[in-house]
């Protein structure tokens, strides 16, 4: 799926602007790189290079983050589909498994096609 937009940023920009907040949390609760990646089970170059926002993983952003006790705010990242006004299947409270194309019974209506003609 590709969507494009003049708001979004580049990739790269997202993430380095990732890596500077979480060094900026890291350094306002005055913790040492060293400290915090020990205590996420990470290594301090993969730590460094998180606040970089040069490379990491999902699996690492999310120990951090469970270190500094913000794993509550990983929620925000994704609604919960669960309830859509916008999906009739929410209402029935049974979860979407895939996504299909919808197909209509009837055929496209055209001007020739008027009753009564």
């Amino acid at each position: 799926m590709e969507h494009k937009s003049e708001h979004i940023q580049p990739i790269n920009r997202i993430v380095e602007d990732l890596g500077i907040r979480l060094e900026a949390y890291r350094i306002s609760r005055g913790i040492k790189q060293a400290d915090l990646a020990a205590k996420a089970g990470i290594s301090r170059s993969t730590l460094m290079r998180l606040e970089a926002g040069t490379s990491g993983t999902i699996d690492s952003l999310v120990r951090v983050l469970q270190a500094l006790d913000l794993t509550d705010r990983l929620s925000d990242l994704v609604p919960d589909a669960a309830l859509s006004p916008l999906d009739p299947m929410s209402e029935t409270g049974q979860r979407r498994l895939r996504v299909r194309d919808r197909k209509t019974d009837a055929a496209p209506w055209s001007w020739d096609d008027e009753p009564g003609k």
